[in-house]
């Protein structure tokens, strides 16, 4: 599973962004793996909305 969270800054002026991703099928370098793919198609879908 995988999750986008965003919220504004309570401190400056600013949108904060959190990604999670989780992989439970494979091996621990594979889930590793999967998840940090998960992790970079969301970070390149997300950064033209709040960039």
């Amino acid at each position: 599973g995988s999750r986008v969270i965003v919220r504004p800054s309570g401190t400056e002026p600013k949108v904060k962004v959190y990604i999670d991703a989780s992989s439970v099928a494979g091996s621990p370098d594979e889930r590793m793996a999967a998840a940090a793919h998960t992790v970079a198609t969301l970070e390149s879908a997300v950064r033209p909305l709040v960039a």
